[in-house]
């Protein structure tokens, strides 16, 4: 008798029934989680098929019209720019011209806070884009309504950090699944070849994570962006080292922003031009 109470006691445990009573007894943190990191995630394809990720960064009502904003990766979304001469008969030469092509954006569904139970599909364009950032800003055309959860950037607190042996959490698409969250730790600080700053963590990454978000708790209480992975360290023929993620580092977006004129997304006030004056000159 028991020994049958004891199997069954293992049988109930690792049933599908406990499972799910376990997931809806989620605690707060684990809900907080979800909703400031994982949700605001979302898989990016190219017009060439490619495959990343992005984040959510902005959602609101602008001149009646629901304006949201996805940050991403420049070469998650390459193959959908193209800059070529073509003749311009008025000028009587060549001149550069650059062709955007939309992007298709899959926004997830759960059940019970983790389940990705689908996508919902949205058509979006290519706002900005920095090839020596390698940062690109999409817009999800649909305008009548808002995107439910929206990441927070880390704002401009220089006495915050971020600093090395901070915990971290990158989240993306990787290989193209559900997005995922990893755990690590912020490593070092460096520069690219092009002389940008990129953020080493420890928290792994693969390939379709290029373009999520590297996230850390800020003193708020609030899980932060301070990163978008865009690298992954390799040596010899391709061996990838994922827990040597690099990425573009959050003083760099604020500055592919403000110089796409997205500072708004920030906290900056709007730019007023100065009004020229139209009335004319009196000559005495």
């Amino acid at each position: 008798m028991k020994r049958f109470l004891a199997v069954l006691a293992l049988l109930c445990l690792f049933s599908p029934v406990a499972w799910a009573g376990n997931l809806y007894e989620a605690s707060e943190d684990v809900k907080q989680k979800h909703e400031e990191m994982l949700y605001p995630t979302v898989l990016v394809r190219g017009s060439d098929n490619s495959t990343g990720s992005g984040t959510v960064i902005y959602s609101d009502l602008y001149d009646k019209e629901w304006v949201s904003l996805i940050l991403t990766n420049w070469h998650v979304v390459r193959g959908s720019i193209s800059v070529g001469k073509e003749w311009d008969s008025k000028l009587q030469e060549k001149v550069e011209k650059e062709v955007r092509r939309p992007v298709h954006v899959d926004l997830w569904d759960y059940n019970n806070y983790s389940d990705a139970i689908g996508t919902i599909g949205r058509r979006a364009l290519i706002m900005a884009w920095d090839k020596d950032l390698d940062l690109a800003l999409l817009q999800v055309q649909d305008k009548e309504r808002p995107l439910p959860y929206v990441a927070e950037l880390y704002p401009e607190d220089k006495d915050e950090g971020p600093w090395i042996f901070q915990q971290v959490f990158a989240v993306g698409a990787g290989l193209g699944k559900p997005p995922f969250p990893t755990e690590g730790l912020l490593a070092g600080f460096a520069r690219d070849r092009n002389g940008k700053h990129v953020w080493l963590a420890s928290a792994p990454i693969i390939f379709g994570n290029s373009g999520g978000a590297l996230f850390v708790r800020s003193p708020r209480g609030a899980f932060e962006l301070i990163g978008v992975p865009s690298a992954v360290s390799a040596y010899g023929w391709g061996n990838v080292v994922t827990h040597m993620g690099w990425s573009r580092p959050i003083p760099e977006i604020r500055s592919f922003l403000r110089n796409n004129s997205y500072g708004f997304i920030l906290g900056d006030e709007p730019v007023e031009e100065d009004e020229e004056d139209d009335e004319e000159e009196t000559i005495n």
